[in-house]
């Protein structure tokens, strides 16, 4: 089993690490936006077989060292920080999506970042910065396995931004991640067990079971759906009422 160690950067409480203020008055920190990108990505690489370590579980912010240090005394096979990049304090044109590697990074760390970089651009659609190399980043240069960190956007592009802080677009990032390191692995990316997580039923005649429960609960107006009649059912959820109904609680 390869063993991916996870960092999503910085902390809650990092100063300056977070978007201008939106129209509606919302700021986005960035661990906002890498803590998701983080726990997503863990769920789709143990879906394919990894072990994963989240290297910064605190409420607070983790030291760099911590970090480092959690992932060396594992002995991870990859080491990958999540971040959303930033170009100054306010709004600006700056965009796309970029790897940092170590400058005297290995011919498998230029790799695993290749990899990444590659299938990021191809899943988000956004521009290609490039891999990218420095000395002054702790997290590549002390790190004991290839370890590449991630911008996944810039904070200070308004487009960008909306979409860093939108669900849809962070599992974006994170199935492009994870084809990445499948990519690098030699790992068989797995579609259609990501379309079946995704499924959602919109009419009780597509139900594959439930059917009569849904029908009662519609009927009674417990379940409404939208302008359309659209209910937008996952699995998860009618067997959650499937089973609340078994137990007499609807």
């Amino acid at each position: 089993m390869y063993y991916v160690a996870i960092d999503d950067g910085h902390g809650g409480e990092t100063a300056g690490k977070r978007t201008p203020p939106f129209a509606d008055g919302f700021v986005m920190g960035e661990n906002m936006y890498n803590d998701a990108v983080g726990k997503l990505l863990g769920e789709l690489l143990k879906k394919h077989g990894f072990g994963v370590l989240f290297v910064a579980q605190e409420e607070g912010d983790t030291s760099l060292q911590t970090r480092v240090e959690r992932a060396n005394a594992e002995k991870a096979d990859i080491y990958i920080s999540i971040h959303a990049n930033a170009y100054g304090n306010s709004w600006n044109s700056a965009s796309g999506i970029e790897s940092w590697i170590y400058s005297n990074a290995d011919e498998k760390t230029e790799r695993l970042a290749n990899c990444i970089q590659k299938a990021l651009v191809e899943e988000t659609g956004r521009r290609n910065r490039g891999v990218k190399k420095s000395n002054q980043l702790y997290v590549l240069n002390s790190t004991k396995m290839p370890a590449v960190l991630v911008e996944g956007g810039f904070m200070t592009n308004f487009e960008e931004a909306e979409l860093l802080r939108s669900e849809a677009y962070r599992r974006k990032c994170a199935v492009g991640i994870c084809k990445g390191i499948c990519s690098y692995f030699g790992v068989a990316y797995m579609e259609k067990e990501e379309e079946d997580d995704m499924k959602r039923y919109q009419t009780i005649a597509e139900l594959p079971y439930g059917k009569e429960v849904m029908e009662k609960l519609v009927k009674e107006g417990a379940i409404q759906g939208d302008e359309k009649g659209r209910l937008n059912l996952s699995e998860d959820m009618l067997r959650i009422f499937v089973i609340l109904d078994r137990k007499n609680i609807l």
